[in-house]
């Protein structure tokens, strides 16, 4: 009897200690790539009420669909983001900020820690239904609003050994990409659009062209890289006299150009909604504002009359990146349109800068 007890206690040893082995194994898996492929468009669709899987914080209630746009050999490239209103079923889009770039790459290159192949029963446990949340990868370019043909990740529970995964079906095979691809979208679209209207990184501005209300402001920048491989900025004013701007005058304009931002969307909590925002997009703008980077892309903003919404001033913005989308109704706050009208006036003011030891033309 001794000798079966101590059997007995030994096998329990020794399937423990293969159990420990084995899940350090899963933990220290190295992880794979499932797909790699130049997706286009990324549609992501919320979850039904039936869907058993964690609902906290809950997920937009709405389609979202983001787009990539490619600006040629070694420029960035830019996104777009586009949901529809829930209140008023009206299509909203806005460039994507980083967190539509991230998808975008992470989606390219979908890593995992292991890839099986599923079974119903499977499926059910782990809330890989047809009411899950899915994402949809796609090349083609298509409506929101149309039916978009590609591959389809549904996403389930949390990956029991690391609550960093999650557990994803494609087609028949289940696999375990990061939690945060989804969590992102557990949120107001809004988080995923960029409020910056000239956001953009290397190369520089090099044309600035502001017109409307009596005003006519054209500006040139020639900047070249100094020894600290930074580009310096000259700026010249092209309208009136055609002049050299004092650095500070045109470096200013730009500081202000580019604190030009979305201040307010119409459809957050305290947004001015859809209706006026549709309103004021077809009546005709005040001023427009033209900037041109020296990769070769291409902003154009539209600036319409003042408005007053919850005690605050603002200035109703569409804007144009060209030639790919333009985007719905904006708001910026006036006083950040005046500090950058004001920087305006100082160029259409300012007097030739004479550079040391050189002769201006």
């Amino acid at each position: 009897m001794n000798q079966r007890i101590i059997y007995f206690i030994f096998s329990l040893v020794v399937l423990f200690t293969v159990f420990l082995y084995l899940d350090e194994k899963v933990e220290n898996q190295t992880e794979v790539s499932f797909l790699k492929e130049n997706w286009k468009v990324i549609r992501f669709i919320p979850p039904k009420t039936t869907w058993c899987g964690e609902k906290d914080p809950a997920f937009s209630e709405s389609l979202v669909q983001m787009e990539i746009f490619d600006r040629g050999w070694q420029k960035p490239p830019v996104f777009s983001v586009t949901n529809i209103d829930i209140n008023s079923q009206e299509k909203l889009t806005y460039e994507g900020n980083f967190n539509i770039k991230n998808t975008f790459s992470d989606m390219s290159v979908l890593r995992t820690k292991f890839i099986e192949v599923t079974t119903d029963p499977i499926n059910e446990s782990n809330c890989l239904k047809d009411d899950a949340p899915t994402f949809i990868l796609s090349k083609d370019f298509l409506d929101i609003s149309q039916d978009l043909p590609g591959k389809k990740m549904m996403i389930g529970k949390k990956l029991g050994s690391d609550s960093s995964r999650v557990i994803a079906r494609i087609d028949a095979q289940i696999i375990s990409p990061y939690t945060y691809l989804v969590d992102k979208f557990r949120a107001n679209p809004i988080t995923l659009r960029e409020r910056q209207f000239f956001a953009y990184s290397g190369g520089f501005l090099s044309y600035i062209h502001l017109s409307g209300q009596g005003l006519d402001v054209r500006v040139e920048n020639t900047a070249k890289k100094n020894q600290y491989d930074t580009y310096v900025n000259h700026w010249s004013r092209l309208t009136g006299e055609r002049i050299v701007l004092p650095p500070d005058v045109g470096n200013q304009f730009e500081n202000q150009i580019r604190s030009l931002r979305a201040d307010l969307y119409p459809d957050e909590a305290n947004g001015p909604g859809i209706k006026l925002s549709a309103e004021t997009k077809n009546s005709i703008p005040e001023m427009t504002l033209e900037i041109s980077h020296s990769q070769r892309y291409s902003w154009k903003l539209f600036i319409f009359a003042k408005i007053d919404w919850n005690g605050q001033s603002y200035r109703p913005i569409l804007r144009e990146i060209q030639p790919h989308f333009k985007e719905s109704i904006s708001y910026l706050k006036e006083e950040t349109f005046q500090n950058f009208l004001q920087s305006a006036l100082n160029v259409k003011n300012a007097s030739r800068f004479e550079r040391p030891n050189q002769k201006i033309q």
